[in-house]
């Protein structure tokens, strides 16, 4: 896929937030329109970003997708919310953004869930005909002991592609626990080796 990128710009001022896109293009996925992965990128970062501590500033993050071989959107909200950890922007927890396909088949007399899951999917298999591209972005345990911030709701969802059941979706949202403690534990190890490096640069 060609290089390009989305710029978000997310204004704060004292009356309270907002959020406004720039003009690049994001690669559209699953059918979707550019708008329509635009606000899901915004939606995601404007849910996460404690806009209120930065009156009239402007947090502009850009996503340039060099080459993709599917999970594009999940992807890009990924990489966003691990720059703004970089960047020390306050954020309300740790969402994180998985991406599902769903393929739905012929219901069998002896099972009643017609539909197969498969997580961090490739462009080959997104593209497959008849198959649903779920993206869900939930927040991630903080490993308290505090039944509240463990809970791990869903923040957003954009499904594109075939229609979804809902056993399908709830199935989905079962395999972000899964999803979501990887991904945690890739971010803090990306954290941990970048503040290594830096600390043995800084006293070497």
């Amino acid at each position: 896929m060609p290089g390009c990128g989305r710029g978000v710009s997310i204004d704060g001022d004292e009356s309270g937030e907002s959020m406004k896109p720039l003009a690049t293009p994001l690669p559209p996925g699953g059918g979707a329109t550019e708008r329509e992965l635009e606000y899901f990128l915004v939606d995601a970062l404007s849910s996460c970003i404690m806009l209120e501590r930065y009156p009239r500033c402007v947090i502009q993050v850009v996503v340039q997708v060099i080459q993709a071989d599917g999970g594009v959107l999940g992807t890009a909200v990924n990489c966003a919310v691990m720059a703004l950890m970089d960047a020390c922007v306050a954020i309300r927890g740790l969402p994180v953004a998985s991406t599902f396909v769903v393929v739905s088949k012929p219901i069998s007399v002896n099972n009643d869930d017609n539909n197969s899951i498969w997580i961090d999917p490739s462009a080959e298999e997104e593209s497959m005909e008849g198959c649903s591209i779920v993206t869900l972005i939930t927040k991630a345990s903080s490993g308290s002991g505090n039944e509240e911030d463990n809970s791990s709701g869903v923040l957003n969802s954009f499904t594109c592609g075939a229609p979804v059941s809902m056993t399908g979706l709830m199935r989905c949202v079962d395999g972000t626990i899964i999803y979501n403690t990887a991904m945690v534990a890739f971010m803090r190890m990306a954290i941990e080796q970048k503040v290594k490096k830096e600390v043995e640069t800084l006293w070497s």
